[in-house]
């Protein structure tokens, strides 16, 4: 009964902060992005009418700061919940982020699967997502990588993800019981309420996970 009432209150606080996170991304987009898009386009016309030369170099200066404001707005907005998962699914929302990472972070971030025309449930989408977005920053914070891959593959009895990367090693166990932060509690809390498995396996250089998730394709 204890179990059961555990991985309800899980269940809900994971419900929960999905709801939020979609909430806020909305109104991210829709609210405050088109704010700052309007803003934009008056300083635009601002910038046309203006011929005082220092005036029209802070108009200038003003309209791009608003631009790099409605990016990082967009950019944050993506990160809270990527459009691409509810529309094309997890294969092509993972690979989008992957491929925006290795920009920002000089880092070489690959991906792989054969599952290309099967779509994964919402939830076991969001949820691996979230897992894989973990496992990236602490790639990042902790690991000191210069790449990593993430393969999705099919099993007999549904799919695995595997995480490889050359970075510092370490043991996911050990680190899980005496880590402080989120991260990995995150992580942990994920698998769990996917009903999953995260299997590390022994290599020379870096890590490798694997995830394995029960599912009828």
């Amino acid at each position: 009964m204890k179990r059961n009432e555990a991985e309800t209150l899980l269940k809900t606080a994971l419900d929960s902060e999905k709801e939020e996170r979609q909430r806020i991304a909305k109104d991210l987009h829709d609210s405050v992005q088109g704010d700052l898009s309007a803003i934009r386009n008056f300083m635009v016309i601002l910038e046309k009418q203006t011929k005082d030369q220092p005036t029209h170099s802070l108009v200038l200066e003003t309209k791009n700061a608003i631009e790099k404001a409605i990016e990082n707005t967009r950019t944050i907005s993506s990160k809270l919940m990527p459009p691409l998962l509810e529309t094309a699914g997890f294969s092509a929302a993972l690979k989008d982020y992957l491929t925006q990472l290795s920009v920002l972070s000089g880092k070489e971030f690959l991906f792989k699967t054969d599952l290309v025309a099967v779509q994964l449930p919402a939830t076991f989408s969001y949820e691996l997502f979230r897992v894989a977005q973990e496992f990236c920053q602490n790639m990042l914070k902790h690991g000191h990588i210069t790449q990593a891959l993430f393969a999705l593959y099919a099993t007999t009895e549904g799919i695995s993800l595997e995480i490889i990367d050359d970075g510092v090693a370490f043991d996911f166990k050990s680190a899980y019981q005496q880590s402080k932060g989120s991260g990995l509690h995150n992580i942990q809390s994920r698998i769990k309420s996917m009903k999953a498995e995260l299997v590390q396996r022994e290599v020379t250089v870096g890590n490798h996970f694997v995830i394995y998730l029960k599912l009828s394709l």
